[in-house]
């Protein structure tokens, strides 16, 4: 739904800086962060991943990826089914490598 109603909202200069460093934490804009709290009385914080964080995401998304295709190749019986676990096991022995 498009915003375009502003509602003025008097604060002082810290009250400011502590909302916005709130908005912040939780992910939001000032005032995604202040319509949250006055509609729900509470912000559901998602903090800021680092990057480290966000690629081992990524990793474990294509570890999930890597198993449902290997338990869809162990249910249709596929003759490669061999080959395409050497495969996984080699990328993850290279990455625990990588690890350590």
């Amino acid at each position: 739904m498009k915003k375009i109603k502003i509602i003025i909202l008097r604060c002082s200069i810290v009250e400011k800086k502590i909302i916005s460093e709130m908005a912040k934490k939780c992910g939001l804009n000032l005032s995604e962060y202040c319509r949250s709290q006055a509609m729900h009385g509470e912000v559901n914080a998602i903090p800021e991943l680092s990057k480290d964080e966000i690629d081992y995401f990524h990793l474990l998304k294509m570890y999930c990826s890597n198993f449902n295709r290997i338990a869809n190749l162990i249910r249709d019986k596929d003759p490669q089914l061999v080959d395409n676990i050497r495969e996984l096991v080699n990328k993850l022995t290279l990455l625990q490598q990588r690890i350590i």
